[in-house]
């Protein structure tokens, strides 16, 4: 996960500006939650004194030709990433804006083309809760995404967006509490992405 996300802020375009990245950054956050993230500056300074690990992994990345622009600076641009403070209101939009095929549904704004959309979804589905990531869709339904800090987004493409935060995390870095919240979200609406019933989004009924 974190060699990926390293990668991925290194082909962050233009390549070479720091700056410019980090602005890139940021906008995309803020249109697909439709506001603005803010950095938390303690979070950021200790991440980046003991992020070691991840050091590594960056240096590790350029060996093997897969990080594509100064290791240290992607680095430091995933470690800024990892410590923007985000409320769960804005990560339950931004779910939404994937469930509805990259237009923010709170701003009308569109975020990234349709065609995206359902590839951002897989990646959720398949990946999305670590090495629970197949439970987790087995029993839930739900694509969705975890963090570290507590919170979970869920995906059901063309009816929601939604997200559940509470800290507290199992042995695989999964909020507890927000995992059993969707679950209960999910069956008591009788959702599931594999089932074939559909929705009237303006009604709220069964198709």
């Amino acid at each position: 996960m974190n060699a990926g996300a390293i990668t991925a802020c290194s082909l962050v375009e233009p390549v070479g500006d720091a700056s410019a990245k980090w602005k890139a950054i940021v906008d995309n956050m803020t249109d697909l939650m439709g506001s603005e993230p803010q950095l938390i500056e303690e979070l950021y300074h200790s991440e980046s004194q003991t992020n070691f690990d991840n050091r590594s992994i960056a240096w590790l990345l350029k060996q093997y030709d897969r990080i594509y622009d100064a290791p240290t600076m992607s680095l430091d641009l995933y470690t800024r990433q990892c410590s923007l403070g985000v409320t769960a209101r804005q990560l339950a939009i931004s779910a939404a804006t994937i469930a509805n095929d990259g237009i923010n549904p709170v701003t009308g704004k569109p975020v990234f083309d349709a065609r995206f959309a359902p590839q951002v979804t897989s990646l959720m589905a398949t990946v999305g809760f670590y090495q629970h990531s197949g439970d987790w869709l087995y029993t839930s339904g739900l694509p969705a995404k975890t963090g570290v800090g507590g919170a979970v987004i869920g995906v059901m493409p063309g009816l929601f967006g939604v997200c559940a935060f509470s800290p507290p995390l199992d042995d695989a870095g999964n909020s507890v509490k927000a995992q059993a919240a969707l679950k209960h979200l999910m069956g008591s609406l009788r959702l599931n992405v594999f089932s074939s019933a559909r929705y009237d989004l303006g009604e709220g009924e069964k198709a």
